[in-house]
């Protein structure tokens, strides 16, 4: 780290670099608190930008009405030619072309989003600072449909819903995460104004991606933090070059170190050991899940998925609760309980894939875990 400090970045380090043998005792709850910090700028931002919202929805209405009311003067709007303008915007955004992104724009178009650089001169230098952070941090998004939403004087409303990845975390096989739009605003064919969400922590992201990726990099290279992230609590990443060869080499590294085969430290008593009592923990959970499944009547299926849902929600704060060996700590907390989150939040009438359980119960200790149908 370099001199700058306040008092909550010194206290966010005293949580991650507690150690035993060069390794914090306690990452997990440093990774709360990361999302809880990450939650709560969150909500500001949000507030901020509700109350802005309300003020330019206010002037609208005052300053003109809506057009559908059809009254003199209001711009005629084409709306399938909006929603195309605003598909053929994300899909430049999605490939990180900022130059044929930009050119969808009006000169004074705002632009900003959840995870949107802030530093530049302009909205469009911002989003050309932004594509660039995306490439180098493997953003990726897959958009899912883009529709008309309303129309009034300050143009069509379009939204457009995407998946998102981030961080290499396709890599590990995690997401993607979804609940994620692109708000525009398209008047006479150019886009006005563009608001990004991204559900950080709704979808988990925060949890399975971010914060442990993050207190990774504060454990392991911490001078690179003030570089990469704005100040030592890792909440608002940089938008530099060098911040973004950062994140292009940690996130390698990051994606090699938590998909090692924890079977290969079988033979350290220490992690033997673990693993032993990670299988107790799913040996007995399975016989719960058993158990609950016979008092079932008539063997409901959805009675049956439910108990195994609910069966897992009360394991893993017994599987995170084991104290986790340093040679396997990030293979298990960065990515083995992770893909075990995922596999029981599939939605019910969805089948997770037989590829997941297969991974999962190659795990170590976690083979267990994964409950008969």
């Amino acid at each position: 780290m370099t001199g700058r400090e306040d008092d909550a970045g010194r206290a966010l380090r005293s949580l991650l670099l507690e150690e035993t043998n060069a390794m914090p005792v306690d990452t997990h709850h440093a990774a709360v608190h990361l999302r809880h910090r990450l939650a709560a700028t969150r909500r500001r931002r949000r507030v901020t930008l509700a109350v802005a919202a309300s003020v330019v929805a206010v002037a609208v209405v005052v300053a003109g009405g809506w057009v559908g009311i059809n009254k003199a003067g209001d711009p005629a709007q084409n709306r399938d030619q909006s929603v195309a303008v605003a598909r053929e915007f994300v899909a430049k955004v999605g490939r990180y072309d900022a130059d044929a992104a930009i050119s969808y724009l009006t000169s004074d178009a705002t632009v900003q989003g959840d995870l949107f650089a802030y530093a530049g001169s302009t909205d469009a230098e911002n989003l050309r600072l932004t594509l660039a952070h995306y490439q180098a941090a493997h953003y990726g998004q897959t958009v899912t449909d883009c529709v008309h939403e309303g129309t009034s004087a300050a143009g069509v409303s379009v939204s457009c819903a995407f998946d998102l990845q981030a961080i290499r975390s396709d890599e590990i096989e995690l997401g993607p995460y979804t609940d994620n739009n692109w708000r525009l605003t398209v008047r006479e064919g150019k886009i006005v104004s563009v608001q990004q969400t991204i559900a950080l922590n709704t979808t988990r992201f925060a949890h399975q991606v971010w914060a442990p990726f993050a207190t990774w990099v504060y454990i392991n290279h911490p001078d690179d933090v003030l570089t990469m992230f704005i100040d030592s609590e890792m909440i608002t990443q940089r938008f530099t070059e060098d911040s973004n060869r950062l994140w292009e080499q940690r996130s390698a590294e990051y994606v090699g170190i938590v998909k090692q085969n924890p079977a290969a430290y079988l033979d350290e008593p220490e992690v033997a050991a673990y693993v032993a009592k990670l299988d107790s923990i799913c040996a007995a959970a399975q016989v719960r899940v058993k158990d609950e499944i016979k008092a079932i009547p008539q063997q409901n299926q959805p009675a049956i998925i439910a108990a195994r849902e609910r069966v897992m929600r009360e394991t893993m704060p017994e599987l995170h609760a084991a104290a986790l060996p340093k040679a396997v700590y990030w293979p298990y907390h960065g990515r083995a309980f992770p893909l075990l989150e995922k596999f029981y939040e599939y939605p019910r009438n969805v089948q997770p894939p037989e590829s997941l359980a297969r991974q999962i119960q190659q795990i170590p200790g976690l083979d267990k875990c994964i409950f008969p149908v």
